[in-house]
C-alpha cells in the first residue's frame, strides 16, 4: 500500500500539487535525516542534505518515474549529495579531525594516510575479481557510469549490475580487513 500511495502522490506532484509534495516530505524527512546524519555526523549538514534533496525532487518532479520506488530515488539523490558534501568537507582540516574522532581511538595514527598502500591493496583485490565482475566494477568506479548506463553498455539488467557491484565491494572489504576500512573511507572522499 505505501508504494501505491507514493505512486499516487508522485503523479499528483507532477501536476504541481504542493500538498502531495508536503506529504512526501513529512513521510520521508526523518528517515532521510537519520541516514544523512549517520554518514555525516553533523546535524546541520544532515538538515542541509534533506533540504537539498527535496529541492531537487521538486525541481525534477516532472521527470520522476512513478513506476519506480520513490524512496530509492530519494535516497540515491541524498547519497550522492552526501558524497559530494564529504568530499568538500574533508578538504577542511578541522572536519577531518571531527571524522577521526568519530572512529575508535587508535584506528588512525594521525599521520598522513598512505594513499599508495591503500590504492595498491584495493587494486590487488579488484584484480582478483572475475572478469565480468571486474568490468562492471571498473565501469562504475573508474568511468563513473551509472548502473543503468553499465547495464545498457553490457546488455545486462540493472539488477545484475547491482549484484555484481555488491559482490565486488564485499570481496574488496574481505581482502582488506576491518582495520583499513576507516582509512579507505577517508581515501574515497579526499
Amino acid at each position: 500500500m505505501p508504494e501505491n500511495e507514493d505512486k499516487l502522490l508522485i503523479l499528483q506532484m507532477r501536476d504541481n500539487n504542493v500538498q502531495a509534495f508536503d506529504f512526501l516530505f513529512r513521510k520521508y524527512h526523518n528517515k532521510l535525516f537519520g541516514f544523512a546524519f549517520s554518514l555525516l555526523k553533523n546535524r546541520e549538514d544532515a538538515k542541509e542534505i534533506v533540504q537539498e534533496a527535496f529541492c531537487r525532487i521538486w525541481a525534477k518532479r516532472h521527470e520522476i518515474d512513478s513506476s519506480k520506488s520513490f524512496k530509492s530515488f530519494l535516497f540515491t539523490i541524498s547519497y550522492n549529495l552526501i558524497v559530494d558534501q564529504l568530499r568538500l568537507r574533508l578538504k577542511d582540516q578541522e572536519y577531518r579531525k571531527h571524522i577521526y574522532d568519530c572512529f575508535e581511538p587508535g584506528v588512525f595514527n594521525h599521520t598522513k594516510v598512505d594513499v599508495k598502500i591503500i590504492t595498491g591493496k584495493v587494486q590487488s583485490a579488484v584484480e582478483e575479481l572475475p572478469a565480468k565482475r571486474r568490468q562492471v566494477y571498473m565501469l562504475s568506479r573508474e568511468n563513473g557510469l551509472s548502473q543503468k548506463e553499465i547495464a545498457d553498455k553490457l546488455g545486462i539488467t540493472v539488477k545484475t549490475v547491482e549484484n555484481q557491484l555488491t559482490l565486488s565491494l564485499k570481496h574488496i572489504r574481505l581482502r582488506l580487513g576491518n582495520g583499513i576500512l576507516p582509512l579507505m573511507f577517508l581515501w574515497l572522499f579526499m
